[in-house]
């Protein structure tokens, strides 16, 4: 029934209910309607203006919890739903929105994925990192700078010859517009599989797009016939960097002043929060510009502005300094346009002050920021703050503890005056859930393997039993609901150096490295290329061909050995083997195997012979 049924059969609507605020102006146009002195009258009318303020800074502060609150959704499932949110599938379908099939006698390009590390030589760290590529299924890197004989007075260049060499790379036959592009250092550990990592990208850029919508709003056209539903909005999100607690550069520096305050709670270190001396319990909210992610038409004019910038400033000598003036200079430009919006009432922001209401100006003004009419400041660049891909290390080693979330056990507060918001357990990020069992990314692809099975790969865990659940993950505990990045960067101070050594142990894949190498240069190009070769067409992998290896800058191949057979520096007799692997079987690809048979699941033999008597036959 549609209303309450009354005495006397007459159907009555109900009566609404009246919201907090109605009642309030009810009340206060009632005072005035009432006879009264003018003294009253007034105050009266002071009253309802002052409520009718608060009101709308009240309703704004609910609007940026709300926002807040959203976007940790991303990380937080609320609901049931949101928790099996398609994370697991890679959304393609976006990648390819630009991709234009109205002529189907024009081939189409399917884009790539490609990874570039610059690297000027070879070192065990760089080691490290591929075989971290190898692992979890992403595209054989292309190395930026490489030299098999590298050159001592080339290593004292300064680092911005990489910016021109990637520049060059987006510019050359290999990079299509619509391609991915990941950069990492080779100071980096990859951590999760390459298709987390693109997923992650693509949702995580939608998310804050949708947040600078609510920001900036959309396009002044100059057009009213056009509805604002359909103008474009001002202000998009294209490229993502790594975020870092400190800003390397001057006070004064737009890469300082202008960059926004981090989207993480104000209070997530108690009242510690900002206020560490060195930087240990700021919110990450600066530029590292040693990991970025973004699509090759993205990507290619921040690079062309970064050469520029070289070129003007032959005085900059590393490539942090260069994309920390990219991006402080956008975010100027973002917040002059900000202010140009607000309402041109000083009453109105000394009020908001007085609230706390924060409207994210600059807080110094500009000493060194010279902007040229007709210059483009706009990048698309956004910072991932809450480590979902990129977990800058420097000054955030306490806030990453190796956790097993089959096992969750309470995590002790980095910062005591911040104990209250770690009563929680943690819960293996949803798209984990979806991912193939970390023992299983990659598949045979010949009845005749290469390298052959053996007793070491019957060491591998049972992947139909073993989850993302069971191995120990690299998770960042400070970010609400925690979150396992992807990459970890160690770039920073020396204590941050020393853990490239003393968390290698306990990265999960190290302890199974050489079998999980082994097993990944039996498979195809990866299951992606194979999925895709199977739909008729090569679809975002880097597919040049070679496994194992790597391809320079140039264009030439190099194969594991010639990388990572033998490097400089290691102490005591060292082999990189003993690094990487530690597990005594020796050089890679020349193992002390024991000439024991291995038995695949079905209990077929698949290395050794066995003679009559059902022993081996050495």
């Amino acid at each position: 029934m549609a209303f309450e049924e009354l005495p006397g059969g007459v159907l009555t609507p109900p009566r609404p209910l009246s919201s907090p605020a109605k009642v309030v102006v009810g009340h206060i146009l009632w005072e005035l309607r009432r006879p009264g002195r003018s003294r009253n009258r007034a105050i009266t009318i002071f009253l309802a203006a002052a409520t009718l303020i608060l009101f709308i800074l009240g309703k704004r502060h609910v609007d940026d919890i709300q926002q807040t609150a959203s976007h940790f959704g991303t990380y937080v499932p609320s609901t049931l739903s949101e928790a099996f949110a398609p994370y697991h599938v890679v959304d393609d379908g976006r990648w390819d929105d630009e991709i234009s099939h109205s002529n189907d006698s024009t081939p189409s390009v399917k884009p790539k994925f490609h990874l570039l590390i610059p690297a000027k030589t070879q070192t065990v760290n760089l080691c490290k990192t591929l075989l971290s590529a190898a692992i979890l299924n992403y595209p054989p890197p292309t190395l930026i700078e490489f030299e098999l004989e590298h050159d001592n007075e080339k290593q004292d260049e300064h680092q911005g010859q990489s910016i021109q060499q990637i520049l060059d790379f987006l510019n050359g036959k290999e990079a299509q517009d619509d391609d991915l592009i990941l950069v990492v250092e080779d100071d980096s550990w990859l951590q999760l599989p390459a298709e987390v990592t693109i997923s992650r990208f693509f949702h995580g850029m939608r998310d804050s797009s949708d947040s600078l919508l609510k920001q900036y709003g959309r396009l002044d056209l100059g057009d009213d016939e056009i509805p604002m539903l359909l103008r474009p909005q001002k202000y998009t999100h294209k490229v993502l960097f790594g975020a870092q607690k400190e800003c390397p550069n001057a006070p004064d520096d737009p890469a300082c002043y202008s960059v926004p305050q981090s989207p993480l709670p104000s209070d997530i270190y108690g009242f510690e929060t900002d206020k560490h001396p060195e930087g240990k319990y700021n919110r990450p909210r600066y530029m590292s510009s040693k990991m970025v992610m973004g699509q090759v038409t993205d990507m290619r004019p921040i690079y062309e502005r970064a050469a520029q910038l070289l070129k003007d400033h032959p005085g900059i000598t590393n490539s942090q300094d260069i994309f920390s003036q990219i991006l402080g200079e956008q975010e100027y430009q973002r917040t002059i346009y900000q202010e140009s919006q607000l309402p041109k009432s000083k009453w109105n922001s000394w009020l908001t002050s007085k609230l706390g209401q924060s409207t994210n100006m600059p807080a110094v003004k500009p000493k060194n920021m010279t902007t040229i009419l007709g210059r483009n400041y706009e990048f698309g660049i956004g910072l991932d703050y809450y480590s979902s891909i990129f977990q800058v290390m420097n000054n955030s080693a306490d806030d990453v503890r190796f956790v097993k979330f089959s096992t969750p056990s309470l995590i002790i507060s980095p910062s005591k005056h911040a104990a209250s918001t770690f009563k929680d357990l943690l819960h293996l990020p949803p798209d984990l859930n979806f991912s193939a069992s970390p023992f299983a990314l990659h598949t045979v692809s010949t009845k005749i393997p290469d390298p052959p099975f053996n007793e070491i790969d019957a060491l591998l865990p049972d992947p139909n039993n073993t989850s993302w659940n069971d191995v120990n993950l690299a998770t960042n505990v400070i970010v609400p609901g925690s979150s396992v990045p992807a990459t970890l960067n160690f770039h920073g101070d020396q204590s941050t150096m020393d853990l490239l050594d003393e968390w290698w142990p306990k990265i999960w894949f190290q302890e199974h490295g050489r079998a999980l190498l082994r097993q990944y240069m039996r498979s195809p190009d990866g299951p992606i290329a194979a999925e895709a070769a199977a739909d008729g067409g090569d679809r975002w992998w880097d597919l040049r061909g070679g496994k194992g290896g790597v391809w320079t800058g140039r264009g030439e191949w190099l194969e594991w050995r010639e990388v990572c057979g033998k490097v400089d520096g290691l102490s005591g007799g060292q082999t990189v083997e003993d690094v990487l692997f530690g597990d005594g079987w020796g050089v890679y690809g020349k193992e002390k195997v024991g000439g024991k048979p291995v038995f695949d699941k079905f209990g077929k033999l698949v290395s050794g012979v066995l003679d009559g008597d059902g022993k081996l036959d050495e």
